[in-house]
């Protein structure tokens, strides 16, 4: 080994290093509090160059356990357009659900099973209902959207009548015991719950819709990061957020109350 290649290996691990400990330490699906340390953090649109002009899409890797979307298969907040160039699952995506001994909120690497899997859109109950969405359920019947109510990724919009939470679709906080990052089952207390009515401006719902093998388009941009390492570009240690603040976003966002965080710690 070169002295040339030892100082690169040197940076990258310290890169990983000082990462990890300016990343957040809190999990994947914990909501933001005013006390917690990364409350007021700068976030970061991923379509921001030099990151591709294209933003976060969602897919799912058929690991053909079972044919066609089930609870054995693996879902990614994948980096632009889910087709690529270059197509699959790319370091640095956010599962969010785990692989194995992986767990939900953690990032690909590039020494990873997963890595460059082909990726499908999540797909949608209805053919009427073209677009996996992020939505939530008012579970105590407040009059918004607050820490107590459960977000899911959602095979569907909220769009009336009613919305039920489906079988698979992906909580994206803890609810009843369940953990961030698990599956809607037939069984679960959680089936059906829900969604709280349609809205754009005040307590928005869905929160996000993405069209299928693309970006989310509404609202536009509720997916950021925050740059941990200061480098100006998206990449491992990077905390990932849903932005659940009512009305349209500012040009300067914060990481406010009530953000999903959509990655956990790196490690």
């Amino acid at each position: 080994m070169t002295a040339t290649t030892r100082l690169a290996l040197l940076v990258l691990g310290l890169g990983l290093v000082l990462g990890s400990a300016l990343g957040s330490q809190y999990p994947f699906g914990s909501k933001v509090l005013p006390s917690d340390t990364d409350f007021g953090n700068p976030l970061t649109s991923y379509a921001t160059p030099p990151n591709p002009p294209v933003d976060f899409s969602l897919g799912y890797w058929e690991t053909n356990v079972v044919f066609g979307y089930d609870d054995t298969d693996v879902v990614y907040l994948h980096e632009g357009n889910l087709l690529g160039p270059p197509p699959g699952v790319l370091a640095n995506d956010v599962r969010l659900t785990p692989f194995g001994y992986l767990p939900a909120g953690s990032k690909v690497t590039p020494q990873d099973n997963d890595i460059g899997m082909p990726l499908l859109p999540v797909p949608t109950i209805f053919p009427f209902v073209p677009f996996p969405t992020m939505s939530w359920v008012n579970l105590y019947g407040g009059p918004g959207h607050d820490l107590d109510d459960p977000v899911y990724l959602h095979q569907g919009t909220v769009v009336p009548p009613p919305a039920p939470t489906f079988t698979n679709d992906v909580r994206l906080t803890d609810i009843g015991g369940k953990q961030a990052g698990t599956k809607v089952g037939n069984l679960d207390a959680d089936l059906p719950l829900i969604f709280a009515p349609f809205a754009i401006a005040v307590n928005r719902n869905p929160i996000v819709t993405f069209i299928p093998a693309q970006t989310p388009v509404f609202p536009f941009a509720a997916i950021r990061y925050v740059d941990i390492n200061g480098n100006n570009q998206y990449d491992y240690p990077d905390d990932v957020y849903l932005i659940t603040a009512n009305g349209p976003l500012p040009a300067t966002l914060t990481v406010g109350v009530n953000y999903v965080r959509l990655s956990g710690p790196v490690f």
